[in-house]
């Protein structure tokens, strides 16, 4: 892949507080003039704010990380999801075409009803189950009505530094109580963020321009949530941290009374579309969570 040389270009991030957001401004500071809102400096569900915070900057590429992204918290405040993950994108996509930049937004696999047998391809109907899959999904086709040539990467299962995620959640509990259960029905791709925003670089900074459309963005080899929690704590185990579990329990994701919002049993994502447009084959998952298990353990030495 070749990239665009001798070309700093101005760059925004929405959402800069969050993990992916922060990997963004990590990564794109090095190469471009790097921009970053976080919720107190732009509020998505406040048109007025987002007004306020791009209409007098100049720019060629804008991220859209930031998003509402608890999947319970949307499915009883249907509003402020659909405000958030779909108004808002959709006039800061507004704002876009208007400066002649290019919108990268970040979505869900949520998008998808989960009744697929194998991974989802970018042309498969999105049709989702929940509200906050409704809500992003929404938030996709108002990107793309602004500006055909913007950029919608779908990602799952995100974690990474900066901010804790799954893997976090589930060494502590592993490492607080000898049994633990996870759904092992469930099946979908981790997604690390250093990984991603390498991925999204290779998109959109590239010497015949931005990509355009749809891509699915994860790592490689689909898993369950059981499956990848067992390896996390197993990679903790190594690393040395004081796991106590030794073998996650699979349960039906139907059976987690917790959960508010109905989510899809499938929602693994097919890469292929991208490597194609790069020659990039994102590495497995497991690589991923010892690498950052690794460094984490490292951390807390």
């Amino acid at each position: 892949m070749e990239y665009m040389k001798n070309d700093r270009n101005n760059v925004v991030v929405v959402g800069s507080g969050g993990r992916l957001g922060h990997a963004m401004m990590n990564c794109f500071s090095s190469k471009h003039r790097v921009t970053g809102f976080n919720h107190s400096q732009l509020d998505l569900g406040n048109e007025a704010s987002i007004d306020a915070a791009l209409g007098g900057l100049e720019f060629d590429h804008l991220f859209l990380a930031g998003a509402l992204t608890a999947v319970d918290y949307c499915e009883t405040h249907p509003d402020e999801a659909h405000a958030v993950n779909a108004a808002g994108p959709g006039r800061i996509a507004e704002i876009c075409a208007e400066k002649g930049a290019h919108l990268t937004y970040i979505s869900t696999d949520m998008v998808f009803d989960g009744l697929k047998s194998g991974p989802y391809v970018e042309t498969d109907e999105a049709i989702p189950v929940s509200v906050y899959g409704a809500s992003k999904l929404e938030g996709e086709r108002r990107v793309m009505q602004a500006s055909p040539d913007n950029l919608v990467a779908r990602v799952s299962w995100v974690f990474g530094p900066y901010r804790p995620a799954f893997p976090e959640w589930i060494i502590n509990q592993a490492s607080a109580k000898s049994e633990v259960t996870l759904p092992g029905d469930k099946t979908g791709n981790p997604t690390y963020t250093i990984d991603l925003v390498e991925w999204l670089n290779a998109l959109v900074f590239r010497a015949e321009g931005p990509a355009r459309g749809v891509y699915h963005l994860c790592n490689s080899d689909p898993c369950t949530w059981r499956d990848w929690g067992q390896y996390c704590i197993d990679v903790a185990r190594e690393a040395g941290l004081p796991v106590l579990a030794r073998e996650i329990t699979g349960v039906p994701v139907d059976s987690v009374a917790a959960f508010v919002a109905k989510r899809p049993r499938n929602s693994a994502l097919d890469t292929a579309k991208f490597t194609r447009a790069t020659g990039i084959r994102p590495r497995p998952w497991q690589d991923a969570i010892r690498e950052f298990v690794v460094q984490m353990s490292a951390s807390h030495a």
